[in-house]
Order: C-alpha cells, then structure tokens, then sequence
C-alpha cells in the first residue's frame, strides 16, 4: 500500500543564523572561560623549541660581563686600598737559662742593677680581750749612713748616737762607713752603710716615717754637716702604754686570716701599680708583717691592727734583656734586645730568708733564674720606612743592609702593577714575624 505524504508533515528547513557583531565593550565585560584539566593536559604536552646556539651566545655574554665586574672591582678596591706592607723577620735567639745571678742597688759598669716596689695596706679585726697590761716597746728601723768628710773608712762605735726631730735613736753594732769617691766628672760620691738602730725611749711618737738623721757627737766639727744618715722607711714598734690581752691561739688565728687578706689584696695592686717598662716575677715579692697596738672595741672586745708591706724588685726591661743576652748569648755585642715574655723566668732568690726579709735596706740580691726566653734583636720600625719611602721594591735589600737586627723581609705594594714604595709614611706597615 502506498504511502501518501502530507506537506505538513514536512518540516520546514531552518534558516541560516546570521553572526552577531559584538563590540569590544561586549567582550571586554564578558567573563573569561574557566581553564580545565584537559586544557592543562594540553599546555603540558606542549614542546618548546629553543634555538641552542642563541643560548650559547647569552651564557658567554653573562660570563664576559661576571668576569669584568669581578676584575673591576679588585682594581679599584686595590685602589682603596693602596700602600705596602712590609713583613720583618728580626734576628732572635733561645738560649737555655739556668744560672746565678747578682743584681745591686748601685751597680758597676755591665752589672745589673734594680728598682724596690713598696706597697703597704693596714686592716682591723675584733677579737676577745680577757683585759690590759702596761706594755713598754721602742721603735726599730734601719738606717743608711752616709760619708761625705773623708775618703778613708771612718768608724763608730755601738751606741753611736743618731738625731731626728728632736728624737735620739742609736745604732745596735759598730759600724764602718766606707770612704767616699769621686765620679768621672770629680764629684764626690760618699760611702754608705746600713745600720739598725733603735729609740732611746718607748712611745709611738718614735715611729718616724722616712728621716735624714745628724749625730750630735760631732756638732761644731766638720763630720757633723758630711756625715749624716737617712731611713727609707717608717720606723714601727714604739709604744707605752695599755695593751690589750688575748687569748693567743684567737689572737694568731685573726692575725693569719687578717695578713692573707691584706697580703693578697697587694699583690693584686703590683701589676696596675708597677712603672711601664719594667719587669717583676712573682717569686720575687717579698713580704714583711706587723702587729700594730690594739685598741677597745666594747665590752671585752678589742681591734687588733695588721700592717703588711710587700715589695718588689723591678728590673727596667731593656737593660735586663740586654744583661741576660750578653750571660748567655755568645757573640753578643750590646745591641737592643727584647725579652717577649719574661714569665717565662722561674726565679728563686739563692738564700731562704730573702723572702721574709726587708730587701730595701740589702745592697744586693742573689737569686737563680730557669726558663728559655725568646731573644729578639730591636730596630727602629719608624726609621725603618722613612729609608723606604718613594724607593723601588728592588732597593729593599740594600736598605736592609743598614738594619743588622733584621734578618730578611718581604714587601707586597699596592695597587699590583706599582713598583715603588708610597710617599707617605702612614701607608707602609710593618709586620713582625718570627720564624
């Protein structure tokens, strides 16, 4: 059977649809499509093509411009930092120490010869009195004395007697004062003794601080104005009157405690104290002790007193480097020297008691010195770069020749391609090397 089809039941075919225009304010207010994995897929996928031979050129060009800054910059901070520095090796030695030496007060040519340091501090303490005792003492010292009046010896007898302030004091033995002499230039250089004396009465008032003394026997004769003597410290010991009683092993017990304090806080003192340029070893400190009168404190209380003194040989640096290089060194001819660390010394006085003892009134000590020191021959740095000044690096050597202390040296100027040393003084420094 044949179909027959209606003309509605066609569909009619769609007309074409026209593209709209949209204008750029449309487009620029629309929003932007979202991006998706896929889209991330495909960015990923990609492959970028570089041309290897631009990317060689631009690695070189970074590298040439590196390279320049670099070289660019150490020549002017070789600018900047324009001088010369000059390292010196001086001529040293280490010789193996281990003698005896004698240093004195007033010394002969070629000897060695030493200052005293004296330090002295004072503390109190309570302790408890049992009650008083009338107790008469007379002051002690030394004294030096002194002979101007003739050049033979002259001698006085015990008891000699000494005036101070009105005070008599006389001399415990017999004595010789030596003759004077006379120096290179005629001048008279009196002889000196040391004497002990003690006060012709007890009382405090006989406690003299440093004194010059005449003796009345020789008033109105010509020995009384040359022949006098002077003390160089306080005489210590007078006293009339009340002490105090104390148990003794308390008494001894405050006076070690109240010494070790008074002992140590000096010796803390000696290095902030001691002159500059000078040496001292801690082995050679000596230490003396005195009780001073005690005094009420309260009730069954009293204060005792403790005054220690410490002194310290002192040896001026140079004459003392010079002393030990012309003791050990063979060869040496006087030239400046330096010791780099004295401590390296282990110094020990010959006699025990020394440590005990008031070393200002000896005319000598005689100690061991042990150690290696380091011996380096001194030259004058300052002089050292005024010959090098505006001279050619090819010169050093013959201006080294004039510097015997200095063994070799080597120079570095700058700005590298300068060969002469600068024009001022401020722009060399010295370095010193020991090899």
């Amino acid at each position: 059977m044949n179909q027959k089809w209606n003309l509605q039941d066609i569909k009619p075919a769609r007309p074409k649809k026209k593209r709209s225009v949209i204008d750029e304010s449309t487009l620029k207010k629309a929003p932007r499509p979202q991006k998706t994995d896929r889209d991330d897929a495909e960015d990923v996928m990609s492959i970028n093509i570089v041309d290897g031979k631009k990317r060689k050129n631009r690695s070189l060009i970074y590298a040439l411009i590196v390279f320049f800054v670099i070289l660019g910059g150490g020549v002017i901070a070789s600018i900047l930092m324009a001088g010369a520095e000059l390292t010196v090796f001086p001529r040293y030695r280490e010789p193996n120490v281990n003698a005896e030496f004698t240093a004195y007060k007033n010394p002969q040519p070629d000897e060695l010869t030493y200052e005293i340091l004296t330090l002295e501090a004072t503390g109190e303490r309570q302790v408890t009195a049992t009650g008083q005792e009338e107790v008469k003492q007379q002051a002690q010292g030394t004294i030096l004395i002194y002979n101007k009046h003739q050049s033979a010896p002259l001698r006085l007898v015990t008891n000699t007697r000494f005036e101070s302030n009105g005070l008599i004091f006389r001399i415990k033995d017999a004595a010789v004062v030596p003759g004077y002499t006379k120096d290179e230039n005629g001048e008279i250089v009196p002889g000196v003794v040391t004497a002990e004396v003690f006060a012709d009465e007890p009382g405090e008032e006989y406690n003299l601080s440093p004194s010059r003394f005449s003796i009345p026997g020789f008033k109105g004769e010509p020995e009384y104005e040359n022949v006098y003597a002077e003390s160089i410290e306080t005489f210590t010991g007078g006293f009339n009157g009340k002490k105090f009683i104390i148990d003794e092993t308390e008494l001894k017990t405050a006076q070690q405690a109240l010494q070790t304090e008074l002992r140590n806080s000096l010796l803390d003192r000696i290095p902030s104290e001691k002159p500059a340029g000078f040496v001292f070893f801690d082995d050679a400190v000596t230490f003396t002790y005195e009780s001073l009168p005690a005094v009420e404190y309260g009730d069954n209380l009293a204060t005792i007193k403790e005054k220690v003194t410490v002194r310290a040989p002192l040896f001026e640096e140079t004459a003392f480097a010079r002393f030990i290089a012309a003791a050990t060194v063979p060869g040496y001819e006087g030239e400046p020297v330096r010791i780099t660390d004295p401590n390296i010394f282990t110094f020990k006085y010959t006699s025990a008691t020394t440590s005990l003892s008031n070393i200002a009134e000896m005319d000598s000590l005689t100690f061991k010195l042990t150690g290696r020191p380091q011996l380096v021959w001194e030259y004058d740095a300052d002089k050292l770069k005024t010959d090098l000044l505006n001279k050619n690096k090819t010169a050093l050597p013959s201006v080294l020749g004039a510097y015997p202390a200095i063994e070799k040296a080597e120079a570095v100027i700058r700005p590298f391609w300068k060969t002469k040393f600068p024009i001022k003084i401020e722009d060399i420094t010295i370095i010193e090397k020991i090899e």
